[in-house]
């Protein structure tokens, strides 16, 4: 009896350390787990952004081909909106089916032929003016004065009397008697303006509103160039890029800047060879950061001349008498009540002044 108590005793004995280890056990467990950081819910993968195929872009790398890969030389509408062959109008809907062919086929107003298209209808093919001035511009123009004006200046020593343009109906000479006078170098791409530019901010200075024949034109399209880059000169006309320069996105502004806003190209005492007054232009290899400034020395042989005109002087002396005086024979008020340049003393035979320091 006391073999068999001693047993039962052991046996407990035994199932009281088992559950004292598994309890051990579990406790153990539970401060472990605790102590392990939760883990992160695992976020989905952010969906990339819809695509606007409203929008065209060069910058897109797969928008970077060649040009011709898209655009053709010349298009077949040229006769109709040109006088020479061009490029006029978007390229045609193969250029877009081969890559957009999804995109092209999407319903029944696909959004993609906004790009090109006034209406979005399978009735009604009529397409945006090209280029759409309303869009923005994605290209500069690179284009050497330097190279052009070497180029010109040879022309005319081989023919002295008038270079034909090729496509452009216009006339240049270099005879004397021809009123008004025009001549075979700046005026092949800058002829006189037909309309007048919008204000600069959006105002003119003092309600002056200065008369078209003030200013000059700038090329719109590739009437000049095609003269001598049609096919004889490099850049031809289907290597686009050598003057088509991609650049960040931005609105074209038909916008005038000019100091002297009273001047006029169009005055007969101004109607001369260009470079006579634009000195620097002709040395310019880009058009970035290009400006038309021409320097006050070009405009003292008739404006501040002893015995013939003292323009300048004058009004230097005027503002020696009230330093609040406001020059106004070339300038607006915008101008004329600012600091005159060194250069203007300089041309005067006087040491150069600031305002605040006239008594």
């Amino acid at each position: 009896m006391k073999r068999h108590l001693d047993s039962i005793n052991r046996l407990r004995f035994l199932v009281t350390i088992c559950l004292l280890a598994s309890g051990l056990t579990v406790f153990s467990f539970v401060a472990h787990a605790q102590k392990r950081k939760p883990r992160r819910a695992r976020t989905p993968a952010s969906a990339s952004p819809a695509k606007d195929y409203s929008h065209f872009s060069h910058a897109t790398k797969k928008h970077q081909q060649a040009c011709n890969t898209c655009h053709k030389v010349p298009t077949g509408n040229w006769k109709k909106v040109r006088d020479f062959p061009d490029v006029a109008d978007y390229p045609d809907h193969d250029a877009c089916v081969s890559c957009h062919r999804p995109q092209f086929f999407k319903g029944a107003k696909p959004v993609i032929c906004s790009i090109c298209h006034t209406k979005i209808s399978p009735r009604d093919d009529a397409r945006l003016a090209f280029r759409n001035p309303a869009s923005e511009r994605q290209f500069t123009i690179e284009f050497p004065h330097d190279k052009h004006q070497d180029v010109i200046a040879k022309l005319l020593r081989r023919f002295p009397a008038v270079a034909e343009p090729l496509f452009v109906p216009a006339r240049f000479s270099v005879i004397a008697d021809d009123k008004p006078k025009h001549y075979n170098n700046c005026e092949i791409c800058h002829a006189p303006r037909t309309s007048t530019p919008l204000p600069p901010a959006g105002v003119w200075p003092d309600g002056f509103v200065p008369g078209v024949d003030s200013f000059k034109a700038s090329p719109a399209s590739h009437a000049a160039c095609f003269n001598c880059h049609w096919k004889s000169q490099q850049p031809v006309n289907d290597n686009c890029a050598s003057c088509h320069k991609l650049a960040m996105a931005f609105h074209s502004v038909d916008t005038v800047k000019r100091t002297s806003m009273k001047f006029r190209h169009a005055r007969e005492q101004h109607i001369a060879e260009c470079t006579t007054c634009h000195i620097n232009i002709t040395k310019a290899s880009t058009l970035r950061g290009l400006k038309p400034d021409v320097p006050i020395t070009s405009c003292t042989e008739c404006h501040n001349k002893d015995g013939l005109r003292l323009d300048v002087s004058k009004e230097l002396e005027a503002i020696d008498k009230n330093r609040d005086f406001v020059c106004s024979y070339c300038h607006t008020s915008d101008v004329g009540r600012l600091d005159p340049p060194a250069s203007h003393y300089v041309i005067a035979g006087r040491e150069p002044l600031k305002r605040q320091d006239i008594k």
